[in-house]
């Protein structure tokens, strides 16, 4: 039998994992794109954080690296 509960989790984490990646990446690409100095580092904070976001997710899918 299928736990639709448990189904229904997984799809709503993985949409919101998906959304806030692409939205920190949005944000990064518009504010290093900036001739503004002041918000550069807020770009490259929102490149950081999307990329700490991919490697948390790599981590729970390899079940390698929980040994």
């Amino acid at each position: 039998m299928i736990d639709w509960l448990a189904f229904l989790a997984v799809l709503v984490a993985s949409i919101v994992g998906a959304c806030g990646v692409v939205f920190l990446f949005s944000v990064g690409l518009r504010f290093t794109g900036s001739d503004s100095r002041r918000v550069r580092p807020v770009g490259v904070l929102a490149f950081v954080l999307c990329g700490l976001l991919i490697v948390y997710g790599l981590y729970l899918i390899i079940p390698a690296f929980h040994r």
